[in-house]
C-alpha cells in the first residue's frame, strides 16, 4: 500500500502576481484596522509598497503536494520599520493618499472615521519633513493557521526594529506549520538586515493567536487600546545585537 501523500510547506518571495491573492487575504482574515477596510484595490496598492521597498519584507507560504503547489499564505513586514514608513512616504505618498481617499469616498461612514480618529495624524506624517518625523511604525497583524486580527502599534526606540505588519495563512492550510515558517523566514531576514528586534500586535478578541506566539517564544511587553477600541498585545523577537 502506498504511503500517503505528506504535504510540504515552502517559502519564498512574494512578486507582483500574488498581489491580488493577499489583498483577498488580508481582508478575509486580517479585517481589523484601517487599510483593509479601505477594499482589496487599496490593499493591493499597500502591499506592492512592500515589494520595491528596501526594507521591505513581503513573503508567500506554499503548500506542495501530489496535485502542485498552491499559495496558502503570506507575510508583509519590515527589516527596519522607521526607514520602510520613511521610504513609503517618499516614494508612495501621493498613489496611496489618493487610492486612500477614493476608498475613503466610496466609504463615508470609514471616512469620518478616519477622519476623527486618524486624519489628522496621517496628515502629519504626509507632510513632516523627514528630519523632523517621529518614527511610528505602521498597522501590524497576527495570525495562527487561518485566524486572524491587526492593529496599528508604534514601535519602540532603541536599535533596529523589525515589524510584522500583516500576516495569514489560508483556513485550508491548518495545521501545515505555514505561519511558523513563514515568520521563521521573516526573522532569518530580519536578522540579516541587522535588525535587533522584531515586534507585531495581535487584538485579544476571541480566537486570537497570542498562544501561537507564545508557543514561538515571542514576548508580550505591552497592552493597550487600539484607536478602535480594541485591546491588543504587543509581543516581541530578540534578534541579538548582531555585532553592534
Amino acid at each position: 500500500m502506498p504511503a500517503p501523500d505528506v504535504p510540504s510547506v515552502t517559502v519564498r518571495p512574494a512578486t507582483p502576481t500574488d498581489l491580488s491573492t493577499m489583498a483577498a487575504w488580508q481582508c478575509r482574515y486580517v479585517p481589523d484596522g484601517l487599510f483593509p477596510q479601505m477594499g482589496e484595490r487599496f490593499v493591493r496598492r499597500w502591499h506592492a509598497s512592500f515589494l520595491d521597498s528596501p526594507f521591505g519584507v513581503a513573503l508567500v507560504a506554499e503548500r506542495v503536494d501530489a496535485r502542485g503547489t498552491q499559495s496558502v499564505g503570506f507575510l508583509v513586514g519590515s527589516t527596519d520599520q522607521f526607514r520602510h514608513i520613511d521610504d513609503v512616504v517618499r516614494r508612495h505618498r501621493v498613489r496611496l493618499a489618493l487610492a486612500g481617499l477614493l476608498a475613503l469616498a466610496q466609504r463615508p461612514r470609514l471616512g469620518a472615521h478616519f477622519v476623527r480618529t486618524r486624519g489628522r495624524a496621517y496628515l502629519k506624517r504626509i507632510l513632516t519633513p523627514k528630519s523632523h518625523r517621529t518614527p511610528a511604525a505602521g498597522p501590524a497583524a497576527s495570525t495562527s493557521s487561518g485566524t486572524a486580527s491587526s492593529t496599528e502599534s508604534n514601535a519602540t526606540s532603541g536599535g533596529q526594529i523589525a515589524v510584522v505588519t500583516a500576516i495569514a495563512v489560508d483556513s485550508s492550510a491548518r495545521g501545515t506549520g505555514a505561519g511558523q515558517k513563514l515568520l521563521n523566514r521573516f526573522l532569518e531576514d530580519a536578522s540579516a538586515a541587522g535588525a535587533t528586534r522584531a515586534e507585531l500586535v495581535t487584538l485579544l478578541g476571541e480566537g486570537n493567536a497570542a498562544l501561537f506566539y507564545e508557543r514561538l517564544n515571542w514576548s508580550a511587553v505591552d497592552e493597550h487600546p487600539t484607536r478602535d477600541g480594541v485591546n491588543a498585545r504587543t509581543y516581541r523577537y530578540e534578534l541579538g545585537d548582531n555585532g553592534r
